[in-house]
């Protein structure tokens, strides 16, 4: 096992719902600023609406850590983020998945080290409406924390 390998989650036209897939944006277009790839043990991935459809790829890469990032109604102010625990899964609202988030975590977890789900909380997420300002800001300061290996720093969900 090696590196690191981020899977944005959402639906692009869901407003805030594209919290993760803007994370890996955020990621990649560091990479083409620089001119230079993310760090190598970083591996970014928009996975829209379908996470399930990686697994091939995690399976290949065996990463040390993989970072899941979605929207997630935690009731807490918009662009809150906290770092979940499995056993809260199944009790949040997670937007747009074809399969829970629970069973992929479930599945992907024998081939990682660690399996960690970031949720940002929406402000809106009605198609069309666009990131709001709170989870845009929140997004570039997660994809910060995670290029500098300070994602341990994002609270645990209470």
């Amino acid at each position: 096992m090696s590196g690191t390998i981020v899977l944005g989650i959402g639906n692009r036209l869901g407003g805030d719902d594209a919290a993760g897939t803007c994370v890996v944006d955020m990621l990649n277009r560091r990479r083409h600023r620089a001119k230079s790839l993310l760090p190598t043990e970083i591996m970014a991935i928009d996975a829209g609406t379908a996470p399930e459809s990686y697994t091939s790829v995690i399976r290949q890469h065996r990463p040390d850590l993989l970072i899941l990032v979605d929207a997630a109604d935690m009731g807490l102010p918009p662009g809150a983020l906290r770092t979940i625990a499995p056993e809260k899964i199944s009790i949040l609202s997670f937007s747009t998945h074809h399969m829970p988030l629970s069973m992929f975590i479930s599945y992907v977890k024998e081939f990682c080290g660690k399996v960690l789900l970031v949720g940002v909380q929406p402000e809106r997420t009605e198609t069309g409406s666009g990131i709001s300002k709170a989870v845009r800001k929140s997004v570039k300061k997660l994809a910060e924390a995670i290029l500098e290996g300070r994602i341990a720093e994002i609270p645990l969900l209470g």
